[in-house]
């Protein structure tokens, strides 16, 4: 009986072990290069993309991904510098959130046109159905789950 609970004890600290060494590993590079490769390189998967579609998209998913750093970057800039005046960041008003959809909504259509003209119809409409998805899993994860900055959703 001693044996068993001494294994028991053993294998749940090895587990808390593991987990933590799981955390501690570090993350994609989140480089604008990494970035476009990734997010190309799953389309190329799910929509069986040809060489020429495959260079094209990297294109414009690495213009994307330098846009979003560099709005990133002026974002926590903005943020240290409220901090080292001793002030706390606000989250968006609602009018700014506002303003911010109708941004994501305008850049999500140039970007479909842009796709439209580079894929097929067959493609495209895979295009389509696999954003959606993808905006599902976003919107249903789980409560509490974690954002890549390690705050609770």
């Amino acid at each position: 009986m001693k044996k068993m609970t001494l294994c028991l004890v053993a294998m749940m600290f090895a587990t808390l072990a593991m987990a933590q060494d799981f955390r501690r590993q570090p993350r994609m590079d989140l480089n604008p290069e990494n970035m476009a490769a990734w997010q190309t390189n799953q389309l190329k998967e799910v929509l069986q993309l040809d060489s020429m579609q495959y260079q094209l998209i990297f294109l414009m998913n690495y213009a994307d991904a330098v846009t979003l750093q560099d709005s990133m970057k002026v974002r926590r800039a903005r943020a240290e510098k409220l901090r080292a005046e001793g002030k706390t960041p606000q989250r968006p008003t609602d009018e700014e959130r506002a303003t911010q959809m109708k941004i994501r909504e305008a850049r999500e259509q140039i970007r479909n046109e842009q796709m439209k003209q580079i894929l097929t119809p067959e493609q495209f409409e895979k295009y389509l159905k696999f954003n959606e998805e993808q905006k599902a899993r976003m919107r249903n994860r789980a409560p509490g789950h974690r954002n890549h900055h390690g705050k609770e959703q």
